[in-house]
C-alpha cells in the first residue's frame, strides 16, 4: 500500500510541476505583453511630442516668414513713395491743386 502511495504522489508532484510551470510561463507572457504594451505607449507619446514639436517649429516659421512679408511690404510701399516717377507725379499735380485752390476762394 505504501507503495501505491508512493506512486500516487509522485503522479501529484509531476501534476504539480506542470501546474507550476504553466504558470510561470503565463505570468511571463503576461509580463512580456505588459512590456511590449509599455513599448508602444511609449513609443507613440515619442511620436506624439516630435510631431507637436514640428508643428510648433512651423508656427514659429509661418510666424517669421509673415513678419519678413509685413516688412518687405513698407519697404516697397516706401520705395515706391521715393521713386522719381511718385515724385514728378507730385509736381504736374501741384499746379492743378494750386488752381482748384484758387476757384473754390472765389
Amino acid at each position: 500500500m505504501s507503495h501505491a502511495h508512493d506512486a500516487h504522489g509522485e503522479i501529484d508532484s509531476l501534476a504539480d510541476l506542470r501546474d507550476a510551470s504553466r504558470e510561470r510561463l503565463l505570468t511571463e507572457i503576461g509580463m512580456l505583453r505588459q512590456q511590449n504594451g509599455t513599448a508602444e505607449l511609449a513609443a507613440a507619446k515619442r511620436e506624439v511630442l516630435a510631431s507637436r514639436d514640428a508643428v510648433y517649429g512651423m508656427s514659429a516659421e509661418l510666424g517669421e516668414l509673415r513678419a519678413r512679408l509685413k516688412s518687405e511690404v513698407q519697404h516697397a510701399r516706401q520705395e515706391v513713395m521715393q521713386a522719381s516717377t511718385w515724385r514728378v507725379g507730385a509736381r504736374v499735380l501741384r499746379p492743378i491743386r494750386f488752381a482748384k485752390r484758387l476757384l473754390r476762394k472765389k
